[in-house]
């Protein structure tokens, strides 16, 4: 698969009892910072952490070698309905706030294109509800820092010569740093681990309920299963065509791994930390 298709992965490693993974979350942090809490509640013992740098992380972790200089610069879109990245730029002591579309083609554009993309970047005077990333660039001091809720996909290690003198911080997913810098200029939204748990135990049950097209492609799974165990038994060899039916496996949790969960954002409601 390429990194362009991989809206999310995990890794399960066993020796190190580490869980490194990645999704969207619906550009949610609130609905992340909910996941995250539960994963913790539910993989007890384990190393819960997040692949900001995306598919090239886990392939790293695997064993792997990963292509950390990702794609070539291009141009932040700014302006549009789905630009979700808070940029913020302090100039001479001022401070401007735009929307762009990537927290990452901004590090990758580097300095020497910053002033063309801030004279064209419409300006905000109050930040939306909900952002995915935020990038933070003070001219003044020449420092900057960028957190995310998704992945930069190696960004911050391949900047190169994109910002001589510069010095950057990568923060995560704390959009607090952002919002410490700019106090008083503007809000920077905060996620709300209440309002994530509700959505998650939501979501949750939603996909437990198994549609007839599900329960379908399960039956077709389980046939093809026991087709391909009688042939290998018999000592001849079989092929599966694959597409998206054997792709896609629905998952069939248990009552007990059901009520873990439930358990686990019940706790969480209750009792955060």
């Amino acid at each position: 698969m390429g990194e362009l298709d991989c809206e999310g992965a995990c890794l399960i490693d066993h020796d190190e009892r580490r869980l490194l993974l990645f999704c969207h979350c619906g550009a949610d942090q609130s609905y992340r910072l909910a996941a995250l809490a539960t994963l913790a509640r539910t993989w007890p013992g384990w190393r819960v952490e997040w692949a900001y740098d995306g598919f090239q992380q886990i392939k790293a972790a695997a064993g792997h070698a990963a292509d950390l200089a990702g794609t070539g610069p291009r141009d932040p879109q700014a302006g549009k309905s789905w630009c979700d990245v808070l940029v913020t730029v302090i100039h001479r002591g001022q401070t401007r706030a735009h929307l762009v579309d990537s927290a990452e083609a901004v590090i990758r554009s580097g300095a020497r294109s910053l002033d063309d993309h801030r004279s064209a970047w419409p300006a905000i005077t109050s930040c939306p509800g909900k952002v995915v990333a935020g990038v933070h660039l003070d001219l003044d001091e020449q420092s900057a820092g960028v957190w995310t809720t998704s992945t930069l996909r190696g960004a911050l290690r391949s900047m190169g010569q994109g910002w001589p003198g510069w010095h950057w911080s990568d923060w995560q997913d704390r959009s607090a740093e952002q919002a410490r810098r700019v106090a008083g200029a503007l809000t920077v939204p905060e996620p709300d681990l209440a309002e994530g748990l509700r959505g998650l135990a939501a979501e949750f049950d939603k996909h437990q309920d198994v549609d007839s097209a599900t329960e379908a492609a399960s039956l077709l799974l389980a046939f093809t299963d026991l087709l391909l165990a009688g042939a290998r038994a018999s000592g001849h060899e079989a092929h599966v065509h694959k597409d998206n039916a054997f792709t896609h496996r629905p998952m069939d949790l248990t009552g007990e791994e059901k009520a873990l969960v439930h358990t686990a954002i019940a706790g969480l409601m209750t009792s955060p930390r």
